[in-house]
């Protein structure tokens, strides 16, 4: 049987859900725009945080909206109307990951059973913010399971105007020996970067699969399918599958690290400015993504 506790501190407040052994565990911040602290799958470390630097400059597993990844100098305009987002990446001076990452969200329902459990987490912008001046929810499912872990997010515009957006997810996987892993996924586009993360094009990627991530160094986005990535370690396999028939995939893998991310994405860099893949949302619609691990321990 599968149980949810609550564990509160001075710092943050968390999720801990896990079955009766411990061995599949899932901790969740509400405190962190209800990110994925850890995640374990019979007893072997899936997702995390990385070793070597924090929250605020990694943004391990963070949910990614109003937009995932960089806006260029935190400048975009929508009908018109010129808007300023806080450029929280100082050192190329964009606006990363969104605007949900560090709000608290609420624990709206849960479930457990003797192989899954279920929680649901909410949060609701009232007032709008800075250089987004727009009302929404966010809601977040997740269910841990014998066969893995699930996200579903589905985001409502509660304004009273169309407003622009995409969305994503920034899970680190945690990997015992980077050398001895591999990377398949089906990919029409690679997308091309400047220096400072801003998509400028894109071109055909024809990289004989599966990838070893002994050979490549990764920080590129892709256009995948909905089957978007299996990751194949010495320990474990996870296939990350979307509901979406169109996706885009990000692949970042950090210097000095134990971990990779992989970030299931609707748009890419700059989506506010290029309109690559960008979404739009009228009042009191709703827009929702699923994305779903399938976890096998070697």
């Amino acid at each position: 049987m599968y149980t949810i506790d609550n564990t509160d501190s001075k710092l943050s407040q968390n999720i801990v859900v896990s079955n009766k052994d411990g061995s599949n565990r899932l901790v969740i911040s509400l405190t962190e725009g209800g990110r994925v602290k850890l995640y374990k799958h019979e007893n072997l470390l899936i997702v995390s945080d990385l070793e070597n630097s924090g929250y605020n400059t990694n943004y391990a597993s963070a949910i990614l909206f109003p937009f995932a990844n960089r806006i260029e100098d935190g400048k975009y305009q929508f009908k018109s109307k010129v808007y300023q987002l806080p450029c929280n990446e100082v050192t190329n001076s964009n606006a990363i990951h969104g605007l949900v990452y560090n709000k608290t969200f609420q624990l709206l329902n849960e479930d457990t059973r003797s192989n899954s459990a279920r929680i649901e987490l909410k949060y609701i912008e009232e007032n709008g913010c800075e250089g987004f001046h727009f009302k929404y929810s966010v809601l977040l499912r997740y269910i841990i399971s014998n066969d893995g872990l699930k996200l579903k997010m589905t985001v409502k515009n509660e304004d009273e105007s169309t407003f622009p957006f995409t969305l994503g997810w920034h899970p680190y996987f945690i990997i015992s020996d980077l050398i001895k892993s591999e990377l398949f996924f089906n990919c029409r586009e690679k997308f091309i970067t400047n220096k400072k993360g801003i998509i400028t094009g894109k071109e055909r990627f024809e990289e004989t699969m599966p990838v070893k991530l002994a050979k490549v160094k990764f920080d590129d986005a892709f256009t995948v399918g909905a089957d978007m990535v299996t990751l194949s370690t010495p320990d474990y396999k996870v296939q990350i599958n979307s509901s979406l028939k169109e996706n885009n995939l990000q692949i970042y893998t950090p210097p000095n690290s134990n971990g990779i991310a992989l970030e299931p994405m609707v748009g890419v860099s700059n989506s506010f400015n290029n309109s690559i893949d960008l979404k739009t949302l009228d009042p009191n619609k709703s827009f929702e993504v699923e994305w779903d691990l399938k976890v096998s321990c070697l």
